[in-house]
């Protein structure tokens, strides 16, 4: 994979302190991007931004945000351009998932997944896209989630997030591609990273365990990888897992093996 097509690029990355968006910003840092890195935790944030200068980065910068706060993630993306100008690549990865039955989730704990996985994503593209037009285009990358094309148990505020993104961002492209807006919606299926051990149960409260499942996905290192590849190649969708992804297939194309698999199969 060629990331030369990064160097000296401004390159945004949300959810950059573990996980996915820390691969992702690890491997913009190789093709010598521009850094700018956001996320709740400065800890690992910082840690996450040392790595990024050993790996040649041309600059990082990073600052701590609570994303799921309109007033923040609209504040932080003014602020950035102001001082910085607008991303060439804008990558909205931040987000938390969820371990428990609709029915069991207060809608406070519901809310709290849909302002973070989805309208702090819309929050900051509605604050750094018209810039980046003024700046003759730019590139979006979206996390999304195999739940943004089906529906699965223990996930119903996460899928509804996912599914969100999905309509969202598929049609910003289509609305601004023709001013140099590209979009492109990654759907990762089982990945391994903490992602299960930050879910939030129907209280709000955390998960805290690994699911069997993530911890036999997709290595992280290996997901980011093909994510960079699909945006750099500007695709439109990319599907990135191991077998476990053979579902949005079934769902898209063979819906009575997908549902019968979906009841049966374990969520976790």
């Amino acid at each position: 994979m060629n990331l030369n097509t990064l160097e000296n690029k401004k390159v945004w990355v949300t959810g950059a302190s573990s996980g996915i968006g820390r691969e992702l910003a690890i491997l913009a840092a190789s093709g010598g991007a521009e850094l700018f890195l956001f996320s709740s935790r400065i800890e690992p944030l910082s840690e996450t931004a040392e790595i990024c200068g050993k790996h040649g980065a041309h600059k990082v910068h990073f600052e701590a945000v609570d994303l799921s706060k309109e007033t923040s993630a609209v504040e932080i993306t003014r602020k950035t351009i102001e001082k910085s100008g607008p991303p060439d690549f804008l990558i909205l990865n931040a987000g938390i998932s969820q371990r428990s039955k609709g029915l069991e989730t207060s809608l406070e704990t519901t809310r709290k997944i849909m302002e973070l996985n989805f309208f702090a994503s819309v929050a900051i593209a509605r604050t750094a896209v018209p810039a980046m037009l003024a700046s003759g285009g730019g590139h979006i990358g979206v996390t999304s989630s195999v739940t943004g094309v089906f529906g699965f148990p223990l996930r119903t505020a996460y899928a509804a997030s996912k599914h969100a993104l999905h309509g969202y961002f598929e049609s910003l492209g289509m609305e601004y591609s023709s001013e140099g807006l590209k979009v492109t919606i990654i759907v990762p299926g089982r990945i391994r990273t903490e992602i299960s051990k930050k879910s939030l149960l129907g209280d709000g409260s955390l998960y805290s365990k690994d699911d069997p499942g993530q911890i036999n996905g997709m290595d992280v290192k290996v997901c980011a990888q093909k994510y960079w590849a699909a945006v750099v190649k500007g695709k439109r969708e990319k599907v990135i897992g191991k077998f476990d992804i053979i579902m949005v297939f079934f769902y898209r194309y063979v819906r009575r093996l997908f549902f019968f698999l979906g009841e049966r199969v374990s969520p976790v």
